[in-house]
């Protein structure tokens, strides 16, 4: 049988609405630390869970928050995954999580009651809908939805060193590593590269690929075996750079030393691998820990001004594109 507040509250000897405002964190209400810490222990020692269906009837909050983003699987966003369900653990909430599928008619996160909605990389998918009324929407990424709060990020300027690195490496063929979709964003990795490259009198070459690393492997040693090896290689991200690395190896050529490789992302394991991949650094915790601050705030306090914000990227160099 389910513990209840009234059973702690006999355990203790004291009131179960002084058990009800403990568990629920209610600081406006003057109440002993030690009656506080007894509280939390006896909970713990009884195996008490709350009802969060009840809750939600009580308080008209369901203490849930989607996230509508691309699969964790992939590295980065396995990362932000991480990063922003421990915020939102940290704030009270449960996680609800909705694919983003351009390629489907997906559901959308307010199909779920939810008290909240942090949108991650999806502001097209965010653009097609008439937004929820009621339900705070915050997107992060690189551009925002201008009827939301926001989080932003220079992914055109972190680009743009990137292949400016490249250039300034001395490369005078270099190559983008992207898929399709990505080609449209006039903001994006892929419009930094052809600008920084037209800047420099050089022709942009590109190699376009599925998604997935062992597809981006086969075509970037496939256009090598057709074209010859460019001099620098800048990726979409982290895991195409790996990818591309692996298909050097295949065809005999070290990245760094026959042809400079950048990533983007700044995964944890670009440090890990060999040799050790030069990427554009996401400036991920601060781009989730503001979000969620944003979101609280939105949740907290429904007709605020709208709340924007932009983050800076930096290059992060290392051995992948020494030329060594």
């Amino acid at each position: 049988m389910a513990v209840t507040l009234r059973d702690i509250a006999k355990k203790l000897d004291i009131s179960h609405v002084t058990v009800s405002l403990v568990l629920n964190d209610r600081r406006d209400v003057t109440i002993s630390e030690e009656t506080r810490a007894r509280v939390i222990e006896m909970a713990r020692i009884m195996g008490y869970r709350p009802n969060h269906a009840a809750r939600a009837l009580a308080k008209g909050r369901t203490q849930m928050i989607a996230l509508w983003m691309a699969s964790p699987s992939k590295l980065y966003y396995g990362k932000v995954f991480e990063t922003l369900y421990s915020l939102i653990r940290a704030a009270g909430y449960e996680t609800v999580f909705c694919l983003a599928d351009y390629a489907n008619n997906t559901r959308k996160p307010y199909d779920w009651p939810v008290d909240g909605i942090i949108a991650v990389d999806t502001y097209e998918l965010v653009g097609k809908f008439e937004l929820p009324k009621g339900i705070p929407v915050v997107t992060l990424g690189a551009h925002a939805e201008n009827r939301s709060d926001s989080v932003t990020v220079d992914i055109f300027g972190g680009a743009t060193q990137a292949t400016q690195h490249l250039i300034d490496a001395g490369c005078k063929r270099i190559a983008h590593v992207s898929t399709e979709r990505p080609l449209a964003e006039k903001m994006g990795r892929s419009a930094a590269y052809q600008a920084a490259l037209k800047k420099a009198n050089l022709k942009p070459e590109f190699i376009l690929t599925e998604p997935g690393p062992m597809r981006a492997r086969e075509s970037v040693k496939a256009y090598i075996e057709r074209n010859g090896t460019p001099e620098g290689i800048f990726c979409y991200s982290d895991e195409m750079a790996f990818a591309a690395m692996r298909a050097l190896a295949d065809l005999g050529l070290k990245a760094g030393k026959d042809c400079a490789v950048v990533g983007f992302d700044n995964v944890s394991e670009a440090e890990l691998y060999s040799p050790s991949l030069t990427s554009v650094a996401q400036p991920l915790e601060d781009l989730c820990r503001v979000g969620m601050h944003f979101l609280l705030n939105r949740i907290r306090e429904p007709q605020l001004e709208r709340q924007i914000s932009s983050i800076q990227m930096n290059l992060v160099v290392r051995e992948s594109s020494s030329r060594a």
